[in-house]
C-alpha cells in the first residue's frame, strides 16, 4: 500500500480541523495507521498530534506503545498496559526515555507513578530527568513530578516562577545563579561526549541564564531575585546576553579587566549569540564593545562567530564581525569550511533561513578577502552566480 507522503501527514495531524483530514487521508492511504503508530512508538513527535487525533488512529488499527500512550494522556490504555506488564513502567524508548519522560499531563503522570515509574530516571542521550523533559510543553507535570520528589534545579523553578523553591536552591548552592544551559559541568552543550546535551537546550532556551528563562515565562519578580543573588560577573553575562547595555557598561566599569579575565566558556557566548537558536545582533555588538574577542570559536563543533552569521545569512551580523576584524578565511575542524562555506551551504542545500540575505552575506565576504573553492562556481543561484562571477573575473 502507498504511504502518505510525509508533508501531507503533517499537515493533517495539526491542521484546525484534524479529524475530518485524517479520515480522508486514511480512506486514501489504508496503511497511514500502521504508518503513524511505527513513527510514534518511541514517544518522539508526539506532542504535536492532538490526542483526538491520535486516538482515531488508534481505532483505525495504529499499533499503541506505552510511551506513546502517555504522550497522549490515554490513561484507559496505560492502565490496561500496566496491568499486563507492570515492567513497561520502565521500558526504555527513544532515548531510551521511560514512559514518564512523555507524560502529557497531571493524571498520566500519576497514574504511571503509583505504578512504580521512576521519577529520577534520565534518559540516555540528555541525561535529563522525566520533569526536565516535560517543563516546556507540560510544566504542571514537572510541577508534578517536583511534589513527587524530583530533582530541582534552578531552571526548573525559574521557569515554574517559584521563588520558594528558587530561594530554597540558592541557599543550598549560592552560585546556582551562574548556571547556564549549555554550559559544563551541570547542564552540558550539545556534543559533549558526543552526546545530545541537557534536553534543557530543547525544552526552554539554548545557552540562558535562569534570569533569562524567568522572563521568557513572564515571571519578573523571579528575575530580580536571580539578579540580586547574582555575583558581578553573572550579572555582566546576563546583561550581555539580554542586551542591557547600560547596566553592562556601568558593571564592566566598576571592574575593568572583567572580560579579558573571562574563562573561555563565557567568551564562547559571543559565536553562540550568533548562532540560529540564539541570534541576537545587539546582545553580539555589546560583547563586541565590551571587549569580547571577536573571533573565538564555541569549542562543541568549533565554529566561530563568522561560521554561525554566515550560516543564518545574518548580513548585518557578518558585516558586524567583519568590521571588527574577523577573519574570513578561517575553516572549522568538522567541515574545513570557511564561513562562505557555510554561506553557500545553507542557501543551496540545508535552506535552513530563508529569510537570509545570501547574496549581501557572500558579497560582504567576498569583498572582505574569503577564498572561494572553484568548486563552489557557479552555484545555480543566478543571484549568488551574479555576485560570484564579478569577485572570479576580478581574480
Amino acid at each position: 500500500m502507498p504511504e502518505a507522503p510525509d508533508h501531507l501527514l503533517r499537515q493533517a495531524l495539526v491542521s484546525d480541523s484534524p479529524v475530518a483530514n485524517v479520515e480522508t487521508l486514511i480512506r486514501d492511504y489504508p496503511d497511514l495507521p500502521q504508518q503513524v503508530g511505527t513513527a510514534w512508538a518511541g514517544g518522539f513527535s508526539t506532542d504535536h498530534i492532538p490526542p483526538v487525533v491520535a486516538r482515531l488512529l488508534v481505532d483505525r488499527g495504529a499499533p499503541l506503545s506505552i510511551h506513546a500512550a502517555a504522550a497522549f494522556g490515554f490513561t484507559d490504555y496505560l492502565a490496561g498496559m500496566l496491568r499486563a506488564d507492570p515492567a513497561l513502567v520502565h521500558a526504555p524508548g527513544g532515548d531510551g526515555c521511560t514512559p514518564l519522560h512523555f507524560a502529557r499531563d497531571v493524571a498520566t503522570a500519576e497514574l504511571l507513578l503509583h505504578n512504580g515509574a521512576d521519577v529520577h530516571a534520565r534518559d540516555e542521550d540528555h541525561d535529563s530527568t522525566p520533569a526536565q523533559w516535560r517543563i516546556g510543553k507540560s510544566p504542571a507535570v514537572s510541577r508534578c513530578l517536583l511534589d513527587y520528589g524530583a530533582a530541582p534545579d534552578i531552571f526548573l523553578a525559574a521557569a515554574l516562577g517559584d521563588i520558594a523553591l528558587a530561594e530554597r536552591l540558592i541557599h543550598e548552592n549560592p552560585n546556582c545563579p551562574a548556571h547556564r544551559i549549555g554550559r559544563l559541568p551541570e547542564f552540558p552543550p550539545i556534543g559533549h561526549r558526543g552526546r545530545g546535551g541537557t534536553i534543557l537546550q530543547w525544552t526552554l532556551a539554548f545557552n540562558s541564564y535562569p534570569h533569562q528563562i524567568a522572563l521568557l515565562k513572564g515571571h519578573q519578580n523571579l528575575f530580580d531575585l536571580l539578579y540580586e543573588k547574582s555575583d558581578a560577573r553573572t550579572r555582566l553575562l546576563v546583561c550581555c546576553v539580554l542586551a542591557r547595555r547600560e547596566e553592562a557598561e556601568v558593571i564592566a566599569g566598576v571592574f575593568p579587566e572583567m572580560v579579558a579575565g573571562l574563562p573561555a566558556a563565557d567568551l564562547e557566548l559571543l559565536p553562540r549569540y550568533c548562532w540560529e537558536t540564539n541570534l541576537n545582533y545587539e546582545a553580539v555588538r555589546l560583547m563586541l564593545d565590551l571587549g569580547f574577542p571577536v573571533a573565538h570559536t564555541e569549542r562543541s563543533h568549533g565554529y566561530s562567530p563568522l561560521h554561525n552569521a554566515a550560516w543564518a545569512g545574518h548580513a548585518a551580523l557578518v558585516d558586524l564581525l567583519i568590521s571588527r576584524g574577523h577573519p574570513v578565511d578561517l575553516v572549522d575542524p568538522g567541515y574545513n569550511a570557511t564561513p562562505l562555506g557555510y554561506a553557500l551551504h545553507d542557501c543551496l542545500v540545508e535552506k535552513r533561513h530563508p529569510e537570509g540575505d545570501f547574496p549581501a552575506v557572500v558579497e560582504s565576504l567576498l569583498r572582505a578577502g574569503s577564498p572561494l573553492s572553484p568548486s563552489a562556481y557557479p552555484t545555480g543561484d543566478p543571484r549568488l552566480d551574479e555576485i560570484i562571477s564579478r569577485y572570479v573575473s576580478a581574480a
